[in-house]
């Protein structure tokens, strides 16, 4: 590899890159060279800068994951990922893939070169509709050179390594070749578009799109249901009982039962009066009727206990007679 100054800054020029994978190039600076320069130096065939430039590729080395997912979408032409399915999945897969190769270590050159291959199997399946067989076969013919000696072969991808091959195998079979039917399903068949709700606006010709949403959690609307209860639980403890409805009475009736109530409360202060004391229940019960009352209590209770215990005591004690006599006659024998 020669080396040139040109206007003012150092430039790398590659004369000539021996080997094969990463080591071939760990003398490179890749900040120091411009877009022209990264493609001028690569191999033929090689996947790098392909999708993704130099400069570019910097770039979004540096970024969030938000900001990354805003740069791809700019770069990609994936203007409606918000409202537009195959676009959003499109761009979810780019940042992933992106992202995965970042915190796997790879370099500039890898990361571009990574993410052309990605960007080259949905191709296969969004133009091409290649199925999984062949997305395969395309993606071995990608891996040749990689780990070999030989110059002449090379797939795009021979400044990977054997390991790291192996590590984007599995990325791409966990991700891609996995759900390689569902991303058949998202490019080649139409979802049917339902509108909502449309209805013109007074004072235009514009269209307007109606939303009904939920009350606000207020009386006299409802609670959300997650914040809900049984019906028969609320019934049970929550709720306030109805009152009862008090029959209508007339004059008649009313002064009638005015007249009882009052007559019944005289008798009653009257009945107080005369005796002094409160009535008590028990003061005529005698020893002898609770003894009377114990006895026909416990009879109900231990009669049927005492039946069972007969019949278990008759079943034991045939069983012990059986026995004895099964001994016996093992002893005349």
């Amino acid at each position: 590899m020669a080396t040139k100054r040109g206007k003012g800054k150092l430039s790398q020029i590659a004369v000539q890159i021996t080997g094969k994978g990463p080591d071939a190039y760990k003398d490179v600076d890749w900040k120091a060279l411009s877009d022209e320069e990264a493609r001028n130096l690569e191999k033929k065939n090689s996947l790098a800068w392909k999708v993704l430039s130099n400069t570019q590729t910097q770039t979004l080395q540096d970024l969030t994951v938000e900001e990354l997912e805003i740069k791809l979408a700019e770069i990609m032409e994936l203007p409606r990922p918000d409202i537009e399915l195959s676009q959003a999945s499109l761009l979810d897969y780019y940042v992933s893939g992106f992202w995965w190769a970042k915190e796997q270590g790879f370099n500039v050159q890898q990361l571009s070169g990574f993410f052309t291959l990605l960007h080259t199997l949905l191709e296969n399946i969004k133009e091409h509709k290649m199925p999984l067989a062949d997305n395969l076969t395309e993606y071995k013919k990608l891996l040749a050179g990689v780990g070999t000696e030989d110059n002449e072969v090379n797939g795009g991808l021979d400044f990977f390594d054997i390991k790291q091959a192996k590590l984007i195998t599995d990325f791409l079979q966990m991700t891609l070749f996995q759900h390689h039917k569902m991303y058949e399903f998202l490019f080649h068949h139409e979802r049917k578009e339902e509108i909502v709700g449309v209805e013109p606006v007074h004072f235009g010709p514009d269209m307007q799109l109606v939303v009904e949403t939920l009350p606000a959690a207020d009386v006299p609307h409802p609670p959300p249901l997650e914040e809900g209860l049984e019906e028969a639980i609320y019934l049970c403890h929550l709720a306030t009982p109805p009152s009862s409805p008090t029959p209508e009475m007339d004059g008649n009736e009313e002064e009638k039962k005015g007249d009882t109530e009052g007559e019944g409360v005289t008798g009653a202060e009257d009945e107080e009066k005369a005796s002094g004391d409160p009535v008590d229940l028990l003061a005529e019960v005698t020893a002898e009727d609770v003894k009377t009352v114990f006895s026909q209590v416990s009879k109900e209770l231990f009669a049927g206990l005492q039946t069972d215990v007969q019949r278990k005591l008759k079943e034991r004690e045939s069983e012990i007679i059986s026995r004895i006599n099964k001994i016996h006659r093992i002893a005349d024998t």
